[in-house]
This record gives structure tokens, sequence and C-alpha cells, in this order.
């Protein structure tokens, strides 16, 4: 957690299928299938080499992240600009200002916001507004300027104010043969990365400590019947159980008899929000433990 408030690159190697470019020297990724490094949170693209000097640009977490790009209206309230990623944007992206093809195969060229998704040429920018809608997501997210406290215990407080129905996501990343941590690097880019935990790097406490003020939340449990558990006892030890809502989406072997999905992937970059909009309509049902 303390990397991704530092703005640190959280880096991992991959492949990719179209030609891909370098955001820190510009220059395509060497190889048939671009072999380089991509941000698991901001999928930021650099070659081996020049991971070193990349900015600690990823994607924000608290209001002191967005620094002096913060918007602050006439009434003193305060709101989020986008935050734009450079290049490497899908091949059928369309301009979000004039609706026309963006980005390109040759360069790195254009412009894509890591909140709200919207993609735009660069010369569109100015007739963008600036403020972020935060995208399809907005209800489950815990907008970067909510976090802008600690309590007396250093622990970061989550504010009300700008919030929806915020979501807390525990990922078992050790479930699913290895889809616990394509589901990790999924939410952190969907949502504030700091309301996505691993539950194997520190169990449940840290989240539930994050939303504890809040009056009602949301929680996702990705993993299996220990990983339930796990965040069930936690729950009841720190009594929340009258604040939170929870839903589950079932990861691993033991669990795929009984996962709507048959075994739930998120290979598909339609799949999570799908889940998230569907987590949002869900009604409440009691069920005994």
């Amino acid at each position: 957690m303390r990397d991704m408030l530092s703005g640190m690159h959280n880096w991992y190697a991959c492949s990719h299928a179209r030609p891909t470019y370098c955001n820190v020297c510009r220059e395509a990724l060497s190889g048939v299938t671009s072999h380089g490094l991509s941000c698991e949170v901001c999928k930021c693209k650099a070659h081996k080499r020049c991971a070193v000097r990349a900015q600690n640009n990823c994607k924000w977490t608290t209001l002191a992240s967005i620094g002096k790009d913060i918007i602050e209206e006439e009434d003193g309230t305060i709101s989020m600009p986008h935050q734009w990623m450079e290049g490497n944007v899908p091949v059928s992206a369309k301009c979000a200002v004039c609706d026309k093809t963006c980005g390109s195969v040759l360069r790195l060229q254009d412009l894509r916001c890591l909140w709200c998704r919207a993609m735009i040429h660069i010369g569109c920018k100015g007739h963008f507004p600036a403020k972020c809608s935060l995208g399809d997501c907005r209800l489950s997210l815990i907008p970067p300027p909510a976090l802008n406290s600690m309590d007396s215990d250093g622990y970061w407080q989550a504010s009300k104010n700008g919030c929806g129905s915020p979501l807390l996501v525990f990922v078992n990343s050790k479930s699913g043969d290895n889809q616990g941590v394509k589901f990790l690097r999924r939410f952190r880019q969907l949502l504030n990365p700091v309301q996505v935990f691993d539950l194997m790097n520190g169990g449940p406490y840290m989240g539930l400590r994050l939303f504890q003020n809040f009056t009602t939340f949301r929680i996702l449990v990705c993993g299996g019947d220990g990983s339930i558990g796990w965040v069930l006892s936690h729950i009841d030890k720190m009594d929340l159980h009258k604040q939170c809502q929870i839903g589950v989406l079932p990861l691993g072997q033991e669990m795929i008899c009984s996962s709507p999905r048959r075994g739930t992937t998120c290979d598909d970059d339609a799949i999570l929000p799908a889940i998230l909009e569907k987590l949002e309509r869900a009604s409440t049902k009691m069920l005994d433990r």
C-alpha cells in the first residue's frame, strides 16, 4: 500500500499482441510481441532499462497525490481533474470530443484518462471538460479527494463526501491458478488502488479499518471458502456487520461449481465492469452462517 501512496509504478513483465511504446523514451518495445514492462495499476509501459527513469505518476490515491491539478469550485467544493496517460490506446478507440479514431500503432499518441476511461486526441483536450466524471464505476469508487486525513493511529480515514456506495475489494492472490493476481490488477485499474487489498499481504484488517467510518459500504471477496470465512471473522471482531453488505466472486477449483460464471476469469476487459454494475444493482439477502 505504501508504494501506491507514493505514486510509484508496480511493474510486471508482459508481452503485447500489437505494437506498444515506452512511456519513458517513447520508442517501441522490442520483439514481435512487444515484450517489456507494464504497470499493474495504470498500464504505463516501459523498457526494462527505462523503468528506473519513469516518473512516479501512477494512479492517484489521495488528495495530496493530485497536487496542484486539483479543481476547487467557487463554493469551496473540491473536484478531481482527469489523470491522463499518453498513448497505447486501443485500436478501436474513438475520441470523446470529435468521435474520430485516435491513437496510433506507429508512435506514442493521444490520451486516455485513468479514471473515466475517456480517450481523446491531444489536440481536442482543450475542448473536453476539465472535471473528471469518474466514469461508470463512480458509485463504487473512493475518489482520491475523499482520502485527505489520518486518524490518531496513523491509518487513513475515508471521508463520506463524494462517495456513493463504496466497494471494498479483497482478493486472494493465491486463488484460481493465478487468476487472483489478474483480478488484483484489473480491480486496481478500475477503482482507487487503495480500496483493493490482497488477502495474502496483510489480511482483511487494513481494508476494514479504512472503511469503518462509512455508515454503509459493500465488500466483494474474490477467493475460496477460506478467504470468505477470514473476512467474515474480522467483520465480527470489528463489529461491522450492520454496516456492510458482502458479495462473493468465487475463485479456485473448489468454488467453480458454485460460480455463476463457472470459474470466473478476467481476461476480457468487459468482465469486471459488468460485475461491478451487477453488484451495484444487486438486492440484499440475509444468510445463516
